[in-house]
């Protein structure tokens, strides 16, 4: 198995190196060779006949051979010595990262943040956002600029009820028991400003709320009863703030820290599929995170 990256055949490469970063420290963990990956348009059918054409062929050739062993110079001096490189003709950067992940055996498949994302959040671009509906093979993602050097030691499971968050929390405990790290169950719970009165005297939101986390806690401490393993039952977090940004912002985060979130279950099986909370989770995360497909097997 590999831990392949995607990697821009651009000039300056967007400037941010994160998911790269962020590859060193999988590879690491997961004690497999890096596949830095570079996706280029198929050559034309036809013979080239104009110069213009063939030199904007060799340019993009040695532009691309640039990157990469850029990206392979930086790998191995981060210590990752099974590093390899593969250019995918394809038709669309995504579909050539998906062919990319089946002949290389990827276990994960690293990406990092759009150019406009802000400073230590995440946001998608559109191969990102492609692949966050469609990618075969567990996504990790790299918030922009995030420079942590730390190899992980903790993944933290985004948990919605035992039904919802089955695939996750079994997906979280294959990483954590090859990786050694311990689990957290986090719920996250946004809040919003207070608007009606109830019978209590204390806004209708906030008994509401309440009520719910309450709820919450009792399923927390249901799935640690039962954990079934490996590794020991984990801690669990009920997170709340005004809003998604919020609610994550009152979890205590740790450099090691990963955050583990599933696909929607109306998704494709065997297939990333993120839905509406997911999606607005990867926003306001500050920390890497796997987002893993759907039809991940529940049992150990």
């Amino acid at each position: 198995m590999t831990v392949l990256l995607g990697w821009e055949a651009a000039e300056h490469g967007g400037g941010d190196d994160a998911a790269l970063r962020l590859a060193v420290r999988l590879a690491r963990a997961e004690q497999s060779p890096v596949v830095v990956t570079t996706v280029v348009p198929p050559d034309p059918v036809t013979p080239v006949a104009s110069r213009l054409d063939r030199e904007y062929l060799q340019w993009r050739a040695a532009l691309t051979a640039t990157r990469q062993a850029e990206a392979l110079t930086a790998l191995r001096a981060a210590g990752v010595d099974d590093v390899r490189t593969a250019v995918v003709p394809a038709s669309s950067v995504p579909a050539g990262l998906v062919e990319a992940a089946a002949t290389y055996r990827a276990r994960l498949l690293v990406l990092g943040a759009a150019a406009e994302a802000p400073a230590g959040r995440f946001a998608a671009g559109s191969v990102a956002e492609r692949l966050l509906h469609s990618s075969p093979v567990a996504l990790a993602l790299a918030p922009r600029a995030w420079a942590a050097d730390a190899a992980p030691t903790r993944l933290t499971c985004a948990w919605a009820g035992a039904e919802r968050s089955a695939e996750a929390l079994a997906a979280t405990r294959r990483f954590a028991d090859r990786w050694g790290v311990p689990v957290r169950l986090a719920t996250f719970v946004p809040e919003r400003a207070a608007l009606l009165p109830s019978g209590t005297g204390r806004p209708t939101e906030q008994v509401v709320s309440e009520e719910w986390a309450g709820q919450v806690q009792g399923a927390l401490d249901e799935a640690v009863a039962n954990w079934p393993g490996p590794g020991p039952a984990p801690a669990t977090l009920q997170a709340r703030g005004a809003g998604w940004a919020g609610a994550l912002a009152e979890a205590p985060w740790a450099p090691g820290d990963v955050l583990v979130v599933g696909s929607a279950r109306p998704g494709p099986p065997g297939q990333v599929f993120v839905g509406s909370t997911a999606t607005k989770i990867l926003r306001a995360a500050t920390v890497p995170l796997l987002v893993v497909p759907r039809g991940t097997p529940t049992t150990p």
